[in-house]
């Protein structure tokens, strides 16, 4: 159970070490006569604050026939969803430098793999890009717009072909 209260003495009472690494041991007591033991990764431990109020949960452990009691600070709630106070606003920018470094990702393996030429990444990934920006779907248009330049050819080629010359006419953002 959570309780809040003015802490009014904290005392170090030594260290031992533990699966975790040297741990501090700190006698806590509150306002509310709740008092026992707190135990801390840093010798100058932060979260019981001498007069200052503090959230905790007490449990109480049995050694050796003796009861002792020990303090945790409470867990902070993550905050609710949906609900009232400011919002992560995300960076459009932001959001678009992580696009883009991952169509380009996709491009380049595209590449190494043989499936386009090394010299062509750049004008795949802005394909790809428009349509994770925006939905449009311009490879599904330039592929009904294409028109096979020799229909003995490579249809592969062909299609690439088409998709670069409708990218070099279109006026994109970068």
């Amino acid at each position: 159970m959570e309780k809040t209260s003015k802490v009014i003495q904290v005392a170090g009472n030594g260290h031992y070490d533990s699966q975790y690494g040297r741990m501090y041991r700190f006698e806590i007591s509150f306002e509310n006569g709740d008092s026992g033991q707190y135990s801390s990764k840093s010798e100058n431990q932060t979260k019981f604050i001498l007069q200052q109020e503090a959230t905790y949960t007490m449990e109480s452990k049995d050694y050796n026939g003796r009861t002792y009691y020990t303090i945790k600070p409470a867990m902070q709630p993550a905050p609710a969803f949906g609900g009232g106070g400011a919002k992560f606003q995300k960076d459009p920018e932001t959001e678009k430098r992580i696009t883009r470094m991952s169509v380009l990702k996709v491009a380049g393996d595209l590449a190494i793999h043989g499936e386009i030429k090394i010299h062509d990444i750049t004008k795949v990934a802005q394909i790809l890009e428009r349509y994770v920006l925006t939905g449009e779907d311009s490879i599904s248009s330039i592929y009904a717009k294409a028109e096979p330049k020799n229909t003995k050819g490579n249809i592969e080629q062909n299609f690439l072909d088409a998709s670069i010359d409708a990218i070099e006419s279109d006026d994109l953002p970068f």
